[in-house]
């Protein structure tokens, strides 16, 4: 049995980059990972975004959290932990991808 590794992905606002993150989260090599996106309240095209990614994969979870605190990833972060069942945790930007 292999450990689980879980990528949580808060996300505000990132319509720009968004797309290229999920997709880049989701086609990682290592067989048990997970993907969740946490979409903190965006007021843009995000979550429309990241919605239509799962259509076509499933794996992928996403949850929204309250935006109590601008700016903040702590919502999204502790929205994303309570859904995880990885056993090592990682936090990507919505900013960013891997390679």
């Amino acid at each position: 049995m292999s450990l689980k590794v879980t990528i949580i992905i808060p996300c505000y606002n990132a319509e720009q980059w968004i797309e290229k993150c999920v997709i880049s989260a989701l086609n990682q090599t290592y067989e048990n990972t997970e993907v969740i996106l946490v979409d903190n309240e965006s007021t843009d095209r995000s979550l429309e975004i990241v919605k239509k990614i799962q259509e076509t994969r499933p794996e992928l979870v996403v949850a929204t959290a309250p935006n109590l605190y601008r700016y903040s990833w702590e919502e999204p972060v502790t929205k994303g932990l309570s859904l995880s069942a990885g056993d090592y945790i990682t936090i990507l930007g919505a900013d960013d991808y891997i390679t």
